[in-house]
């Protein structure tokens, strides 16, 4: 019954729901950085911040609830007639958000 339900692809839920969370941190890392007088460097975040908090947050919320579905649509299509998938654009955010992450820790601690 169990090799009935396998398709041979891979799942691409812990990299969405990885990317969720991440966003989420960095959120409430951004938010924590910013009131100890730190300043946002990402123009569109910076602006909805400006506008308040509860902006910034449906801002970031929405950025990355309208961008995963639309990822995990045309997951299999090849970008710009090259080899690379749009499926690789999540494993990057992912690593990226790490490397952000990281950085803002390390912010953190300076502080």
């Amino acid at each position: 019954m169990k090799a009935a339900l396998r398709t041979g692809r891979k799942s691409k839920g812990p990299s969405s729901a990885a990317t969720v969370a991440a966003c989420v941190i960095d959120a409430a890392l951004t938010l924590y950085l910013v009131r100890r007088g730190c300043a946002e460097v990402n123009p569109v975040m910076a602006h909805l911040l400006r506008r308040g908090v509860h902006w910034f947050l449906i801002g970031k919320y929405l950025l990355t609830a309208l961008g995963l579905p639309v990822l995990l649509i045309v997951k299999n299509h090849y970008l710009f007639g090259t080899r690379f998938r749009a499926e690789y654009i999540l494993v990057i955010a992912v690593f990226l958000y790490a490397v952000l992450i990281a950085y803002q820790l390390s912010l953190v601690g300076a502080l």
